[in-house]
């Protein structure tokens, strides 16, 4: 069986170390359990902007499947003094980037896979802003010139027009289901104010394409998978209580998926919302998950700072790469001179099949 290309698997990494202490279910729960902690919140222009701790960097994988089994081949990284938070790709030379506060459009000097993906290899040819762009999650490109952006400081999705650079829609996460925070006008501008993570009411931290005109979205404060309708605006929740969740989407077959952070575990929902069936990792912070092919997924072990390739049907593991660490706090401007060193811990996967990734002949 002659090897064939499957698409084009992205990564991204923090400086930040998995703090082990604060990844517990009992932890976060005492942490965000409160009642009362959106109540007498201090006044949104006391709210200092929020710090820029962490640099961060993006990897690239080539999926291929080779002999019936699936492989990986790295080429390329980049990194940067700011966190990248999600990468997407919109074609074979155009990427977009999503970093904590704003989101960067590349335009890549050779098409994805054509040679190893260097930081000279990229051109930026655009840059998206708005005040309640912060805390971004994930980028989800919508196929009709719109992004999805999850952020999680406003608890809400963005909806970017990338030819205008405007953001044209919010879609604000419900105060009747998850309690009222603070009440945003559009000139609240939370680059100068910034909501801690104990006066948000979700946290939420993704929001992925799930089919039709619906986004499925995941929230680490109460561990709540919903949906929103883009035609409508209307959002409805299927499940909560995967406290400190990540990453929620839908699988080829149909089926809502996500990462159980806390527990390690991906977790298969049926349609009426209920556990369908589980995959156990043993890592204590699951940050990601994401499928390739079939039964086969991709894992972002941020505690062990790794990615694993698993088959869930079988539980074989396929493929493993185990990133080096940093053991020094604050001095990450030394640890970018390091070549093997993308970060601390593993974030956000990304995956694009070949047909939207491989140049044209």
């Amino acid at each position: 069986m002659p090897r064939e290309e499957r698409g084009v698997l992205t990564l991204t990494h923090s400086s930040r170390t998995t703090n082990l202490a604060r990844c517990s279910v009992q932890f976060l729960t005492r942490r965000f359990g409160d009642p009362a902690r959106l109540r007498d919140l201090p006044p949104f222009e006391s709210l200092p902007p929020a710090e820029v701790l962490y640099s961060g960097a993006v990897s690239f994988y080539r999926v291929w499947m080779d002999g019936g089994r699936v492989r990986l081949e790295p080429f390329g990284q980049v990194r940067s003094r700011d966190r990248i938070q999600h990468v997407a790709i919109l074609g074979a030379d155009d990427l977009l980037a999503g970093f904590e506060n704003r989101v960067e459009r590349w335009h890549l000097r050779s098409p994805l896979g054509r040679r190893s993906l260097v930081a000279s290899d990229i051109e930026v040819v655009g840059r998206f802003e708005h005040p309640h762009l912060v805390g971004l999650h994930t980028v989800e490109p919508l196929g009709d010139g719109r992004v999805a952006l999850a952020c999680s400081t406003p608890d809400a999705v963005l909806i970017l027009d990338l030819e205008s650079g405007g953001v044209e829609r919010t879609l604000r996460l419900p105060p009747a289901l998850y309690g009222q925070g603070y009440e945003l006008r559009e000139s609240d501008d939370l680059r100068r104010h910034a909501i801690p993570d104990e006066a948000q009411a979700t946290h939420i931290n993704a929001a992925h394409r799930a089919g039709g005109s619906r986004l499925v979205v995941s929230t680490l404060i109460q561990g709540a998978i919903g949906f929103f309708d883009l035609a409508s605006g209307a959002y409805e929740e299927i499940c909560r209580g995967f406290v400190g969740c990540h990453g929620a989407r839908v699988s080829a077959e149909g089926e809502v998926y996500f990462a159980d952070s806390a527990a390690g575990t991906l977790v298969f929902l049926n349609s009426d919302g209920r556990i369908a069936r589980c995959f156990g990792t043993g890592s204590r912070w699951l940050h990601d998950v994401q499928q390739l092919a079939g039964g086969v997924y991709a894992f972002a072990l941020a505690d062990s700072n790794e990615l694993r390739v698993y088959d869930v049907a079988s539980g074989e593991l396929l493929w493993r790469r185990r990133f080096l660490l940093w053991p020094l706090p604050g001095m990450f401007g030394a640890a970018r001179l390091l070549p093997g060193w993308l970060g601390n811990s593993v974030q956000a996967l990304g995956f694009y099949p070949a047909r939207s990734t491989t140049p044209c002949p």
